[in-house]
């Protein structure tokens, strides 16, 4: 449940406004942005606009008894614990992991049920590790680390999750993670944002049998959304590796896909800058439609060096179920299908290399030269 008051709303909704859309309508306009750095600074969460000076601080070593907090301020945790890390407060809670380990044997090892805002925050050289149950009564509470409100996760420290449950880092609102270094190994998704997953920086590795990162609304036109600004992601996932029900949107970062079905997915995907490489089995990157987006599916690329590696067979590099259009960015493509798109496809500047040859054209081609449609 979001609450809204004492805490200006994250500007992130602005920066994600979807061009051509009603509340009756079901597609998304992909705008081929040009001025990236404004977009990427606008991209941030509003634990930046709380005062955590004017709210108190309390240390806490943990025991097997578990952590319940009900009161705003911030939380600095340290040693272990069986038990769990619950929030239920009407105020910002920040709460910073200290060199802890959270072993969690009824359900999630950090569950926030209500707050207005709540930061994890991984404090400077230290090593913190959190993993939940493989069973819970509620199994609605579907991450090690799951928070029904906002939340954002930074610091320079590092996080090991373990999810045996489901999902590793869950976030039912607006989740942010500007910075940390963190892994995350799941039975399912690596990091699911609902209304949106936004990441800024950090050094994040996901193994994920599921989706690697994911925007997960497919209810609610203009969520699901999908940034990334910046960071260093390496990403394993059997199903997607970056995956949004209504749009993704990449403007920076080093974004390398090791293994997965399909590198990207959403209805409407737009590259701005960024360093990809992607080796998938299916799409490298596919524009398809989701529950609520049924038309307007679109890839857009205007920047970025990306490099794409796919499997044999019937597999497409970058597979458009709308249009296609190449702005400008750097391309080099292994594939026996290098494009593949249902609308139109425009090639208006980039830099096209596709199985050691240099494209100057957007043919459906198949390796060795073949038009394919």
């Amino acid at each position: 449940m979001r609450r809204h008051g004492k805490i200006a709303a994250p500007l992130l909704a602005a920066t994600l406004l979807l061009a051509g859309c009603s509340a009756t309508e079901t597609q998304i306009t992909a705008t081929a942005s040009t001025d990236t750095s404004s977009a990427a600074v606008e991209s941030t969460d509003s634990a930046t606009e709380v005062d955590w000076s004017s709210l108190p601080t309390t240390e806490v070593t943990l025991t097997d008894a578990g952590l319940s907090i009900t009161e705003p301020g911030t939380y600095v945790l340290t040693g272990s614990s069986t038990g769990q890390v619950t929030v239920d407060s009407d105020g910002p809670v920040r709460i910073i992991l200290d060199g802890v380990t959270i072993d969690s044997a009824t359900g999630a090892a950090i569950q926030i049920d209500n707050a207005e805002l709540t930061v994890l925050e991984l404090a400077d050289g230290t090593t913190n590790t959190v993993s939940d149950a493989a069973t819970r009564s509620d199994e609605d509470i579907d991450g090690a680390i799951y928070s029904s409100d906002d939340l954002s996760i930074t610091g320079t420290g590092t996080l090991d999750v373990t999810a045996r449950f489901a999902d590793g880092i869950v976030g039912k609102d607006d989740l942010w993670v500007t910075d940390g270094t963190i892994t995350v190994t799941g039975v399912d998704d690596g990091i699911r944002g609902t209304d949106s997953l936004t990441v800024s920086g950090g050094t994040i590795t996901i193994d994920a049998a599921g989706d690697g990162l994911k925007a997960s609304n497919s209810t609610d036109l203009g969520e699901g959304q999908l940034t990334i600004t910046g960071g260093d992601l390496t990403i394993s996932a059997d199903s997607q590796a970056l995956k949004a029900e209504q749009k993704a949107w990449i403007t920076g970062g080093t974004i390398s896909v090791t293994t997965a079905a399909e590198g990207i997915e959403a209805p409407v995907i737009v590259i701005d800058d960024g360093d990809l490489t992607i080796n998938a089995s299916d799409d490298g990157i596919n524009a398809s439609t989701s529950d609520i987006i049924t038309s307007g599916l679109s890839v857009t690329i205007n920047g970025g060096t990306i490099t794409i590696v796919m499997g044999s067979g019937d597999t497409d590099a970058i597979d458009s179920n709308g249009d296609l259009t190449i702005n400008g960015g750097t391309l080099d493509i292994t594939a026996q299908s290098a494009f593949d798109y249902d609308g139109t496809g425009t090639l208006n500047g980039g830099s096209l290399t596709v199985n050691g040859s240099t494209v100057t054209t957007l043919t459906q081609q198949m390796m060795g030269g073949n038009t394919r449609r």
